[in-house]
């Protein structure tokens, strides 16, 4: 009898934790999923937002179509999704990869050494060079990079302080 119980018990338990967890889920995709969805679309340069699993934790990938003003369309994100990391979907091109690359060396000699002025007439001049737009923008967070050359577009959020907001960004695929 008292085994009978305990496997009636747990066979509840099991019922009611699988219950807990579809509950969580379809939960997290309905509401949670498409409130963010709605509210970002209202945001001008945004197409559409996926919350994803990458490296064990949710993260929000964030599809774009030219964007004007990075550090605003970054800052309405982070009010809308809280605390997941956001990676921007993007246009690049491979040589808006190669001139960023080459852009880390003033970006992280700024962070490091407090030098944005420098860092900033460094970026001008080497998209000025290589014939891109750059619209570089700081707050005491984050360094918001938007590099473009014709219809290709290269967005990147280099964190200041390392708070895992932004992850780094990807060409869509």
């Amino acid at each position: 009898m008292t085994k009978r119980r305990v496997l009636i018990i747990s066979f509840v338990a099991v019922i009611i934790f699988g219950l807990l967890i579809g509950g969580k889920i379809l939960y997290q995709k309905q509401w949670i999923d498409s409130s963010i969805l709605t509210q970002s679309q209202k945001i001008s340069g945004i197409v559409s937002v996926k919350t994803v699993q990458g490296d064990g934790q949710a993260e929000l990938d964030v599809t774009t179509q030219h964007i004007a003003n990075l550090r605003q369309v970054s800052l309405s994100l982070e009010t809308i999704v809280g605390k997941e990391p956001i990676r921007y979907l993007d246009h690049r091109n491979a040589s808006l990869t190669t001139l960023f690359d080459q852009m880390q060396f003033p970006i992280q000699e700024g962070i490091t050494r407090g030098n944005f002025t420098e860092m900033q007439q460094s970026i001008q001049t080497m998209a000025k060079k290589a014939g891109v737009q750059v619209q570089l923008q700081m707050d005491s967070d984050n360094i918001y990079v938007l590099l473009e050359q014709g219809k290709a577009q290269l967005i990147e959020v280099v964190e200041r302080h390392d708070q895992g907001q932004f992850l780094p960004s990807k060409e869509l695929s």
